[in-house]
């Protein structure tokens, strides 16, 4: 029942070699919150951990360590165990099956069993010597993000990549879905194009079709995208900016619903009008609640949604 959040911090800016993943926890639903300390942190690269879940006992952090000399480009993925309610947790290792250069996303289980984990990476196009060729920052296609999935049938035993969506703008921060009738959609961030671009998969996520825009606005920020029940969830901002990176854009913070697997959003609910922005779900069913962490790039926030918000 302990809740569990983790944060990019350390240093003064991201990203940077000072970067580390500090821990709070709440044994109380989120309404108190212990001390912040650093849970992981790496002598010569940066640290962070955006994401985890809960398997039966096991709790999975996917740590990541980058050098902030190369932003992102060579991000290496680990991944760290805790068997005790988060109490205690295992050095990082490395991923099954060899994968190493890929941010991992929000898991998600399939009817069938399999673990879908939606990733996204930076390819170099260009700039190979940042330091001879300089690049301004990580939004830049001479290192574009593009997304897939790695799929295990195993319970995390093996992993394999799927997929490489890209386009000439950036996709990442990307969420996966099952829909209804078995068929899996990915929403991505698409970088400056005002809206999230989508794909989809009949086959459980092995192949998906070419990533298009859709009709959902977005400036530049992260979504989470989960099913619950017979309804599809969306949080995100559902402005659209597409010129520049402004986190004051970022707003409202909204939760839209869907009865009918994504063709028409039957709630769209404003959590809050002001900026605020990456939020993290968990479904509490005991309280019957979403529990949304979100932040505003200064502090952190819980929000709660009754269930009764979208009449569960």
């Amino acid at each position: 029942g302990t809740l569990l959040s983790l944060s990019l911090t350390g240093g003064p800016k991201e990203p940077d070699d000072g970067n580390v993943v500090g821990v709070v926890r709440s044994e109380d639903n989120g309404y108190t919150w212990s001390a912040p300390e650093v849970l992981f942190a790496h002598s010569r690269r940066a640290c962070w951990a955006p994401e985890m879940y809960v398997d039966g006992d096991a709790v999975c952090i996917l740590v990541h360590t980058y050098s902030a000399e190369s932003r992102y480009r060579e991000l290496i993925a680990y991944q760290s165990f805790s068997y005790d309610s988060g109490k205690t947790w295992s050095q990082p290792r490395s991923l099954p099956s060899g994968l190493s250069n890929l941010v991992f996303r929000q898991r998600v289980v399939l009817r069938n069993g399999t673990w879908v984990f939606p990733v996204y990476w930076q390819a170099c196009e260009n700039a190979w010597d940042w330091v001879k060729t300089p690049v301004e920052d990580s939004l830049t296609m001479q290192w574009p993000k593009r997304s897939g999935v790695v799929i295990s049938h195993d319970q995390g035993e093996s992993f394999s990549l799927h997929g490489e969506l890209k386009d000439t703008v950036l996709l990442w921060e990307n969420n996966v879905v099952e829909l209804s009738d078995g068929k899996l959609v990915m929403l991505m961030r698409a970088e400056r194009a005002g809206v999230l671009y989508r794909s989809e998969s009949i086959d459980s996520g092995k192949t998906w079709s070419k990533a298009m825009p859709s009709d959902i606005p977005n400036p530049n920020s992260k979504i989470i995208l989960l099913r619950y029940g017979e309804k599809i969830i969306l949080f995100h901002n559902p402005s659209t900016l597409q010129s520049k990176l402004d986190f004051s854009a970022r707003k409202p913070l909204s939760m839209w619903v869907s009865h009918d697997d994504m063709a028409t959003w039957k709630h769209k609910i404003v959590l809050t009008e002001e900026p605020m922005f990456y939020p993290h779900v968990v479904v509490d069913k005991k309280e019957k609640k979403f529990l949304v962490a979100c932040e505003n790039a200064e502090t952190h926030y819980l929000v709660r949604v009754s269930f009764e918000t979208i009449g569960v």
